[in-house]
């Protein structure tokens, strides 16, 4: 199995490697006699040098689940593109940096490659220290690839980010509590950067005239670290809501599913950010999980055969990479791949010496519609992310995976999909 250009990234690739046999024959005259000698000498040609991809990721502290998940990844993947000939003939090296979920660690880590010369560093897992690293790229680079959907990077700028725009994917809830008769609803979100962004991305989505109709009846925020959001939570459950919009990740969203139980809401419709869409960690909430949970997602959490015809190929191929390392994909296996496979697309045509100018160039202008983890990648010099809302759908949880409750972009209701 090959992940390939098309349908993928890869393209053909064949080892070179080669025996040259050298044959002389040597006259030697002396003293009126002579002798023939022939020598024959065996050279191979020397391995190619490793090409290393420098990653920071949160290994440790509250991005920890993520930033695991992202590591298993990039080896995993590695490993596999590495099974097909790595970058034309060079392995494939993937140094990662521990950001300890702190902007402050994240910055020294990344100051410390820019100044060695890399062309682009992936970066990854928590909004907070990624957006500290965007920060540094320059005019001429490196490229900053973030393994975040809360990113939005400037155009023409060197920063990427790899899935699905929270605005896309918080505007697909809006649509869906519209299509759903989900008038009434209430929001909850932490303080820190990525419970904000999902607010302020759910707020936007309300405005739209596909949203028309669906108000907000209580908002109520709360510190990541709190240990209960009773007092938040009753504020909610007063305002009658017919459905909660949940904006946070990890450890902070399971603390609002306790309360939710704690206070027999469990029957609410719960919407949260695709963030929390771990498969071990949902498992892990199971006695918490509310009757009916959904998030915005791309074609990864699903079968492939419920996708599109164009994204059929890559799924199956992906899932069966990450399924054979012992894992499920999921944002922790998404977001890095794709950025990884991008990369590693643009260097197998740019060559290993590709400049930071000329990893930008190609992403802007040679990634149309490339299917990948989170869709279909299109970008341009306005457009560093590449995807869009036709490639989120609302998934609801069963207890062990996802299944499409909506069409593209939430706009739609369907019943009984994989």
């Amino acid at each position: 199995m090959s992940i390939r250009t098309g349908l993928s990234l890869s393209r053909e690739w064949r080892f070179r490697s080669s025996a040259l046999l050298i044959s002389s024959a040597l006259i030697m005259a002396a003293c009126g006699s002579s002798s023939a000698a022939k020598t024959s000498v065996t050279t191979t040609s020397a391995p190619a040098s490793p090409y290393t991809v420098h990653a920071i990721l949160s290994l440790t502290g509250a991005g920890a689940t993520l930033g695991s998940a992202a590591k298993q990844a990039l080896t995993t993947f590695a490993a596999y593109e590495n099974s097909q000939g790595g970058i034309d003939g060079h392995p494939i090296k993937v140094d990662i940096a521990d950001n300890q979920s702190t902007p402050s660690t994240a910055v020294a880590e990344a100051t410390s490659l820019i100044h060695s010369g890399v062309p682009f560093i992936l970066n990854g897992s928590i909004s907070s220290a990624d957006n500290a690293v965007d920060a540094l790229a320059g005019s001429q680079g490196p490229v900053i690839y973030d393994l975040s959907p809360v990113a939005h990077p400037a155009a023409g700028s060197y920063v990427f980010a790899a899935g699905i725009s929270t605005t896309y994917l918080e505007a697909a809830i809006a649509n869906f509590m519209k299509v759903s008769s989900l008038s009434r609803i209430a929001i909850i979100n932490t303080v820190d950067a990525s419970g904000l962004a999902g607010y302020n991305d759910l707020e936007a989505g309300l405005k739209n005239p596909t949203a028309a109709g669906v108000t907000v009846v209580a908002h109520q925020t709360y510190q990541p670290n709190a240990v209960s959001v009773t007092p938040q939570l009753s504020v909610i459950k007063a305002a009658n809501p017919q459905a909660i919009f949940v904006s946070t990740t990890g450890t902070p969203f399971g603390t609002v599913l306790r309360g939710m139980k704690s206070l027999g809401m469990q029957n609410i419709p719960t919407f949260a950010t695709s963030g929390n869409a771990l498969q071990s960690a949902l498992k892990n909430f199971s006695s918490v999980i509310p009757t009916h949970l959904y998030m915005p997602l791309g074609p990864l959490y699903f079968s492939p055969q419920a996708l599109p015809a164009a994204m059929r190929s890559f799924m199956t191929q992906f899932d069966g990479v990450v399924k054979a390392a012992g894992a499920e994909p999921n944002t922790g296996w998404g977001l890095p791949v794709d950025a990884f496979l991008l990369m590693v697309r643009a260097l197998r045509a740019l060559g290993v010496n590709a400049t930071a100018p000329q990893l930008k160039n190609y992403l802007e202008t040679k990634v149309k519609g490339v299917p990948e983890s989170f869709g279909l990648y299109n970008m341009s010099v306005s457009n560093h992310v590449g995807t869009n809302g036709n490639d989120v759908w609302i998934g609801e949880w069963t207890g062990t995976s996802f299944k499409i409750v909506s069409g593209e972009y939430g706009t739609s209701v369907v019943a009984n999909q994989g």
